[in-house]
């Protein structure tokens, strides 16, 4: 009768335990997500400001575009579907996101507004050297 109590009685911490490591994962993930679009974004920004030679300002202001883009709702159910090491490095689902962000009306808009004349011209311009080569 005794190991059969020790027996419940481990099963049951068991149990506590790993719901406790399960509440823990979940909140790791949420703040995961945040540093995860942070760093997405700060490679967008890398990547536009080559294409595109951004001035600093305009750095700042794409910066923060992405970023709200990202985090809108929108963008929400496809970024929590990812691992978060998804979108570090590459892989498909980067590209994936990526292209996301690129066809997005409100992102198109916003961007709009922060580029010059001569750099929508070269944003246009790469747009459709990438939707020939797919």
């Amino acid at each position: 009768m005794k190991k059969l109590l020790f027996i419940c009685l481990a099963f049951v911490a068991v149990q506590v335990s790993a719901q406790d490591l399960k509440a823990m994962a979940g909140s790791a993930v949420g703040g995961d997500t945040s540093s995860m679009i942070d760093s997405f974004a700060a490679d967008q920004v890398k990547s536009l400001t080559r294409s595109l030679n951004l001035s600093d300002a305009q750095q700042t202001q794409v910066s923060g575009l992405v970023v709200s883009t990202l985090k809108s709702d929108k963008f929400k159910g496809l970024l929590g579907k990812l691992d978060p090491s998804a979108l570090m490095g590459s892989s498909d689902k980067k590209a994936e996101v990526q292209k996301a962000l690129m066809s997005d009306k409100d992102f198109k808009a916003g961007m709009g507004d922060i580029l010059t004349d001569d750099q929508k011209k070269k944003a246009a311009a790469k747009q459709k050297i990438n939707k020939k080569g797919k």
